[in-house]
């Protein structure tokens, strides 16, 4: 067996310094070592299969060049993979890998997950929630915490989030421009301890909007708090496009929701889009753009929330502790679930 090679191995090789070496390895070859001595030391150790020792480099640097990412739900979450891969592959080009512990909604792990992760001397933090919520206190550790679809309204906050309301007023005025008048919204329920709204709280963000937007056009959005499931949106819609006075439009909370009011639409003997518009929330992979018809939604940028989770936690491992919030443009896409009302 071959013993791996070391970096002066790569130097001997290359005809230069293990200094020179080292500054190419750690990313600090601008300003220490001319462009072409930098190719022969890369062609070195591509000829040796030499590999940085991560952990003698971490030792010298006190830097582990991991990030630590927690969150309550991955293997139940249609959304966890988006995210998943933004923040895998935005760590990945900054050199940094990602250590993920899934605590499957039981919050009562978080902050042992937290602390765990710290002890193994990751460089940042990220809680990432799969369904927006509104947390009672912002989870802490010995060094900073960023939160992904999640806040709590925290001073020393450091977030990013969808806007969620920005969503639903795109839906809003897409369904007035083209010249609906009933319209209704199928929502989801949300918690409410004493005048706070807390846990997942889409539900009345997006129809608080929802209705503003219609209201705006002078008209009354009929809003339903049914649930966030296909079978939750199919009973909802039964109900409002069985009864008299039957809207030309639906918005639904997610877009499994807006699948169950399709299901209810064929079954009452209505056509999508021509009797009725249908808007859905989220544009889930494999299902927004893959129903008949394509489905009209608001997108959730969650590939976008992992890349500018680990943005924020790069900084934060650099000393900068500024709380701020960013918060990302949820955008209509437009497919075949809406028309002109008949």
């Amino acid at each position: 067996m071959n013993p791996r090679p070391r970096a002066a191995d790569v130097a001997r090789q290359a005809g230069v310094s293990q200094t020179a070496v080292s500054f190419v390895m750690n990313g600090q070859a601008e300003g220490n070592v001319s462009a072409a001595t930098r190719y022969k030391i890369l062609q070195a150790a591509a000829d040796l299969g030499y590999e940085p020792n991560e952990i003698a480099r971490s030792l010298r640097s006190n830097r582990t060049r991991t990030l630590g990412l927690v969150t309550d739900a991955i293997a139940s979450s249609p959304f966890a993979g988006r995210m998943m891969a933004g923040a895998g592959e935005r760590a990945a080009a900054e050199g940094y890998a990602v250590m993920t512990i899934d605590t499957h909604d039981h919050r009562e792990r978080e902050a042992g997950a937290l602390a765990e992760l710290a002890r193994r001397r990751v460089d940042g933090l990220i809680y990432a929630s799969m369904g927006f919520r509104i947390l009672d206190t912002a989870p802490t550790a010995r060094i900073p915490v960023v939160l992904a679809n999640c806040t709590a309204r925290s001073a020393t906050e450091v977030s990013v989030v969808p806007d969620d309301a920005g969503g639903a007023a795109a839906a809003a005025t897409h369904l007035i421009d083209l010249g609906h008048r009933d319209v209704a919204m199928i929502s989801g329920p949300f918690e409410k301890h004493g005048s706070k709204e807390v846990g997942n709280v889409s539900g009345p963000l997006r129809s608080d909007s929802f209705g503003a937007g219609i209201r705006r056009a002078g008209r009354e959005a009929r809003i339903v708090s049914a649930g966030w499931e296909i079978q939750d949106g199919y009973a909802a819609a039964i109900d409002i496009l069985g009864g008299p006075d039957r809207p030309t439009a639906i918005f639904a909370v997610t877009d499994r929701v807006a699948v169950g009011v399709l299901l209810a639409a064929g079954r009452l003997g209505l056509r999508v889009p021509q009797d009725l518009s249908v808007v859905g929330f989220d544009d889930q992979e494999r299902l927004a753009a893959d129903v008949v018809p394509a489905l009209t939604t608001i997108a959730l940028p969650h590939e976008r929330m992992g890349e500018v989770a680990v943005e924020m936690a790069l900084t934060s491992a650099a000393g900068d502790l500024t709380p701020r919030q960013v918060v990302l443009p949820c955008p209509i896409v437009v497919r075949d679930s809406t028309s002109l009302p008949r």
